[in-house]
């Protein structure tokens, strides 16, 4: 009976675990799919994704526009809001986006995750944010979380979870643009 109590607790915690897709030779969190689009051109692709960065609320340059190769690639960052006990505080969750297109296909990738506490006021006087960014996997993966006291378990827990749910809305939001 100990036995079968001890598996029912391991299983959830395994579980949490496994919430982000993880890029096996960098270790590093890593969203990635081949998107097909029945008559989808690869120019109207490539407008489409152009519109689909320019309507993000958080305006950033691309990093990289390469009309020739349907290649786009942007920094940007959503905004996420977790209670912490009864506050909410406000964090940037930084990723880098890269969209490929060609003929009635494209490929998404989202990587470099970092979060960043928003700071009270947001920047400096220099302009410079002063809050440091903080790699995601430090977040969602570090086995310092489990020496943390439980109130603070339930806060990174759901820091990431809000994390989580802020990535799979940007890709849901962009297929939706790019279909």
């Amino acid at each position: 009976m100990r036995l079968l109590w001890l598996i029912f607790f391991l299983i959830p915690i395994s579980l949490l675990a496994q919430t982000f897709p993880v890029d096996a030779a960098s270790g590093k969190i890593y969203y990635a799919e081949e998107v097909l689009v029945k008559d989808g051109p690869k120019s109207d692709l490539y407008n489409r994704a152009k519109a689909w960065f320019a309507s993000g609320g958080n305006k950033k340059a691309l990093n990289v526009d390469d009309v020739a190769n349907g290649l786009l690639i942007e920094s940007n960052y959503s905004q996420l809001l977790v209670c912490d006990g009864n506050q909410d505080q406000t964090f940037r969750l930084w990723y880098t986006v890269k969209l490929e297109m060609d003929d009635d296909r494209f490929w998404y990738s989202l990587s470099d995750f970092k979060i960043q506490k928003v700071a009270i006021p947001e920047v400096s006087v220099s302009g410079e944010d002063k809050e440091p960014m903080q790699p995601l996997e430090d977040l969602a993966f570090s086995k310092k979380i489990a020496d943390l006291k439980e109130k603070e378990k339930i806060f990174y827990k759901s820091l990431a979870d809000a994390a989580r749910k802020s990535v799979l809305a940007l890709i849901e939001d962009m297929k939706a643009s790019m279909l």
